[in-house]
């Protein structure tokens, strides 16, 4: 417990200087269609790249982060190096993919977060059909009316939202089309074993089923085989990430993978 708290006051206090410092970096993790297997969008994961300490996994800066209020900050910036990110594969000849990016409560308490969007898309000129923002179901329920003018101002706009781990949390339908949800994310502790887990192939199944009853897009997260990939396929899944494809990647091994990718 004394080792944890430590290290969440080192992150707490070391954050701003990650920020300024440049030691934060975005990697992308491609978003594969099943049916054609040709690359959709990414996600954007954020790095940390410590001077001493290496590597950071989110998992462990994340939380601090969201407790000092400095998730503000570091969405702020992913936002900002995604956007100029996408200007740049635009000007590599890439047709245009979307990119999703993470998004927590704090942010929408904040109350900042549209007009953070609506800028870095203006300033790289990037049209807003192309991002899509992934909020957990918890996010939605802490205070819906302040989220939910929020989501709307920036849906109206043409960004798209998305619902990362759908079915881990409240898994309330109701909000699906209140909130204008666009995709689920079917999280990937049901894929575990999915081509003999009986169990997880009722609730993956379920999950597929209503959302094209809804007219939302399904993502499968987390695919690591191709019995796993073959499974989702045959069961109707959209989309898919995961290892089995690509890890997630710095800019320029994305541009060379989307550029073979496309070629195909």
């Amino acid at each position: 417990m004394k080792i944890k708290e430590a290290d969440k006051y080192f992150y707490i206090h070391a954050i701003k200087g990650a920020i300024e410092g440049e030691q934060l970096r975005l990697l992308y993790q491609p978003k594969i269609d099943l049916n054609t297997n040709k690359i959709v969008g990414v996600e954007a994961l954020t790095r940390w790249h410590h001077p001493e300490r290496g590597v950071i996994s989110p998992g462990d800066f994340i939380s601090a982060a969201e407790e000092s209020g400095q998730i503000v900050d570091i969405t702020k910036w992913a936002i900002n190096q995604a956007c100029s990110d996408m200007a740049q594969w635009r000007k590599a000849d890439i047709e245009d993919i979307s990119v999703a990016i993470n998004v927590s409560l704090v942010d929408f308490r904040s109350g900042a977060l549209p007009q953070i969007i609506f800028k870095a898309l203006n300033t790289n000129q990037i049209s807003p059909h192309l991002l899509e923002l992934e909020i957990t179901e918890s996010v939605i329920f802490d205070d819906a009316d302040h989220v939910q003018e929020q989501i709307h101002k920036m849906n109206v706009k043409g960004v798209s939202f998305a619902i990362d781990d759908f079915g881990t949390g409240y898994s309330n339908l109701g909000y699906l089309s209140k909130f204008n949800v666009e995709t689920l994310k079917i999280d990937q502790s049901f894929l575990k074993d999915i081509a003999t887990n009986f169990h997880n192939q009722h609730i993956v199944k379920s999950i597929i089923k209503m959302s094209k009853s809804l007219h939302i897009e399904n993502v499968a997260e987390g695919v690591e085989d191709e019995e796993t990939a073959k499974w989702l396929r045959e069961n109707d899944c959209s989309m898919a990430q995961g290892y089995h494809w690509a890890k997630p990647m710095a800019f320029n091994e994305l541009v060379k993978f989307l550029e073979k990718n496309n070629s195909h």
